[in-house]
């Protein structure tokens, strides 16, 4: 079983940080990515922080409402 696990990634304030996969920089409001060495790497380096993914945008509208 050979299941690719992500983690939830955002930068620290301040940074840009690349994003190989995509290309270009790591978007501020983050996104799931492959828990590989370069983002563990990133983590640890203190360059993006490992956190949950914000509530879909519909969902908090709604609760708002």
């Amino acid at each position: 079983m050979n299941q690719v696990r992500t983690i939830f990634v955002v930068p620290v304030a301040g940074r840009i940080v690349p994003d190989p996969e995509r290309g270009g920089d790591l978007a501020a409001e983050g996104r799931n990515v492959p828990r590989t060495p370069y983002w563990l790497r990133a983590v640890t380096a203190g360059d993006v922080k490992e956190t949950k993914p914000a509530a879909d945008k519909s969902t908090a509208k709604g609760k708002a409402e």
